[in-house]
């Protein structure tokens, strides 16, 4: 289904990051296999949109997803190996590992936060295991399999080659800023890449393999999900950590002694520094925005739908000087300018693909984005708590309907967090719109639902509904300007195989299955 089609009719969708869905079967973080099981639980309750965060590969020690190795490289930590062919080929040697790593595999998945490098480090020696599998039963035996990875290596050489040099390069060199490496590999150096590449075959080739592994179970994933009609809306973060390999293979199109960030605003008075790297648009644009063009293109394998993160940020980005002599400021004053940027990059973008981007547009966002993203039938995001005219709460019912309506965040406060903490005052008002005829429930858990309820009557045709706020939970996913194991690591107190026997589950998914029916009859 491309976007046009997209666009004709109205689309319930949850969002539920990939590492949060929880199964028996999984390895302490939500995989592959697991993303299966969801999107039918899913399909059955009439939700035809799954939205996930970044999946990107991360270095060790980094837990959020925004800030990647690789624009395109998948994170090995959500590959299902008990669904890897070259293992399962092998079963006494299966059976061996995983008797080796039954201990690590117990700590890993009793613990309260989600052991990201512990789960990594082990699918990797599992994934090792299979590549070598692989090379003794098929590619030298130049199977059918063999031909299947070929095709891929070439599919995908537009990003794959110096994914895999960079991720070696990186193991071998003790994990060390690529600005510090020897200035033949830190250059690209035609020489000293082709000397090191000739040396160290077996292990580029081998995180080849793991990338060919991962794409051929989503291939699969991917198949089921268009077999039920529901689409998959994946996120496409705006930056790449400086360590990744599309900064080292693309120096000329980053900035790497500036970071980006947001301005002060009501949630941070001194603005915020991300500690990525500043895009250099001149040398973007004059290539015609080919990194992103790219990351179109690796998407439209993954998704159906795609996020772009910081919209605002391709009209102006707010820039970070490391000198601190310097004061942060946008990148381009004039607002014509920053228009023209903005218009020039999404054309890009809707030409790359046929896939539908809804733009993230949330934050200080100068009118001129909204106008821009309506005028190219670009879908923005409405937070019920946030639309506001006149001092008065907007009603769902009046949202622009190229929009996609929600009630949080993945970095905001949930739905309950937000409302216990809201002001007596600021209650009467919001309840105001949700139902100006009747009073607030007593019940917290009945409000909530009613103001679900609420966002579903909305003229949005996307709406994505947060899972911890379709079940009226508290738990945050990411709580901004702070760091550590509790970001990024929220999974729910039961599986997916478990799910039908929880009847406050059951039972709030059931009446939102009733809810989104009769909104399509609408």
């Amino acid at each position: 289904m491309n976007r046009t089609e997209l666009l004709k009719e109205k689309h319930a969708g949850i969002l539920l990051p990939l590492f949060s869905m929880r199964s028996q079967k999984d390895w302490g973080i939500g995989d592959i296999s697991s993303f299966g099981d969801y999107i039918e639980f899913f399909f059955r309750h009439n939700f035809d949109i799954v939205e996930i965060l970044p999946i990107n590969d991360l270095a060790p020690g980094i837990n959020c997803p925004y800030t990647a190795l690789s624009g395109f490289a998948i994170d090995p930590v959500y590959i299902s190996v008990e669904d890897l062919d070259d293992l399962n080929e092998n079963k006494n040697l299966k059976k061996s590992l995983l008797e080796e790593n039954r201990a690590a595999l117990n700590k890993i998945k009793k613990s309260r936060y989600i052991l990201y490098d512990d789960i990594r480090k082990i699918k990797y020696s599992f994934l090792w295991n299979a590549y070598q599998s692989f090379i003794d039963n098929h590619l030298k035996a130049t199977s059918e399999r063999a031909n299947q990875f070929s095709t891929f290596l070439r599919q995908n050489d537009y990003w794959l080659n110096d994914y895999a040099l960079f991720r070696t390069i990186k193991d071998k060199l003790g994990w060390i800023s690529w600005t510090n490496w020897p200035v033949e590999l830190k250059n690209k150096g035609r020489e000293a890449i082709e000397r090191f590449s000739a040396e160290n075959k077996k292990q580029i080739d081998f995180f080849k393999y793991v990338q060919w592994q991962i794409s051929s179970q989503w291939e699969r994933l991917k198949k089921k999900a268009e077999k039920l009609n529901v689409k998959i809306y994946g996120d496409l973060p705006f930056m790449v950590n400086q360590e990744s390999a599309d900064v080292w293979s693309r120096q000329s199109e980053f900035i790497i002694d500036v970071s980006i960030g947001a301005p002060p605003d009501a949630f941070s008075k001194n603005g915020q520094d991300w500690g990525l790297p500043a895009c250099n648009w001149w040398e973007v644009e004059k290539k015609n925005f080919e990194w992103w063009r790219q990351k179109v293109k690796r998407a439209q394998d993954l998704y159906h739908i795609y996020r772009l993160d910081h919209m605002v940020g391709f009209f102006r980005t707010w820039i970070v000087p490391h000198n601190k002599n310097e004061e942060p400021h946008f990148d381009l004053k004039d607002e014509n300018e920053q228009i023209a940027r903005g218009k020039r990059f999404l054309k890009a973008m809707l030409s790359a693909s046929w896939l539908l981007p809804i733009a993230e547009d949330l934050g200080l966002i100068p009118p001129y984005v909204g106008e821009t993203l309506k005028e190219m039938n670009v879908p923005g995001y409405k937070v019920m708590r946030w639309e506001k005219r006149n001092g008065k709460y907007v009603s769902p019912e009046d949202y622009y309907p190229v929009s996609c309506a929600t009630t949080s965040t993945h970095d905001t406060t949930t739905l309950k967090e937000w409302w216990l903490s809201l002001k007596k005052k600021e209650k009467k008002l919001f309840w105001k719109m949700v139902d100006s005829k009747n009073r607030c429930p007593s019940s917290c858990a009945k409000t909530l639902e009613n103001i679900v309820e609420k966002l579903f009557s909305t003229s949005s045709l996307f709406i994505i509904l947060p899972l911890v706020d379709a079940l009226g939970l508290e738990a945050r996913i990411n709580t901004p300007n702070t760091t550590g194991t509790h970001n990024w690591s929220w999974r729910p107190n039961f599986t997916i195989e478990e799910i039908n026997s929880f009847s406050p589950v059951m039972n709030r998914m059931e009446k939102l299955k009733k809810i989104i029916e009769k909104t399509r009859k609408k």
